[in-house]
């Protein structure tokens, strides 16, 4: 069966995966990266079973809507966070994105959002929230850069997309509060 278009996924996902598709790439296979081979982001060490290759953007967006986006309930979250929760998933993992998140909201980590840590986000000023996400996430790429010194090749990318994510996050969060924003 063929992955859904990108029209047929909410609002929500289509932004956010727009925005990671656009920071991902295409096809890539950097010697420092331990993905290995990469395409839209989906590496081939995540899905070995994947033609990454011969990946589309199509088949990325299922991936990610799958794998990552309902993994950590963005599409429970509100707007401009589950842009953030969504790509920390897509960067650092699923269990990591939400552990981060619940650290941030002072809630019990256990690397599972459920009842408890959603309610805690909904309840949060969203661009506070948004903000501490990201500083969160800043502080991880500096501790792996400093584990890892080969990872230090990707350290500017890195903080430049959460410059970038921070700007959307707060963009999509504004529009959703403001009202200009169809449901």
């Amino acid at each position: 069966m063929p992955a859904p278009t990108l029209n047929t996924y909410s609002h929500d996902f289509q932004h956010a995966v727009a925005f990671v598709l656009a920071k991902e790439g295409g096809y890539v296979q950097h010697p420092s990266d331990p993905g290995g081979e990469t395409n839209f982001g989906i590496s081939k060490r995540a899905y070995p079973h994947e033609d990454i290759a011969n990946l589309t953007e199509q088949r990325a967006a299922f991936l990610y809507h799958r794998d990552y986006w309902r993994a950590v309930r963005s599409h429970e979250l509100p707007t401009g966070i589950a842009l953030a929760v969504f790509d920390g998933a897509v960067q650092h993992g699923t269990v990591t994105a939400a552990r981060l998140l619940q650290e941030v909201l002072g809630a019990k980590v256990d690397g599972i959002i459920g009842p408890k840590t959603l309610l805690a986000a909904r309840q949060a000023d969203t661009e506070w929230l948004i903000a501490r996400y990201v500083l969160r996430r800043a502080r991880l790429y500096a501790r792996i850069q400093a584990r890892d010194p080969a990872q230090a090749v990707f350290i500017e990318g890195w903080f430049n997309r959460l410059r970038d994510l921070t700007d959307a996050c707060w963009q999509v969060g504004y529009a959703a509060f403001s009202g200009s924003r169809a449901a």
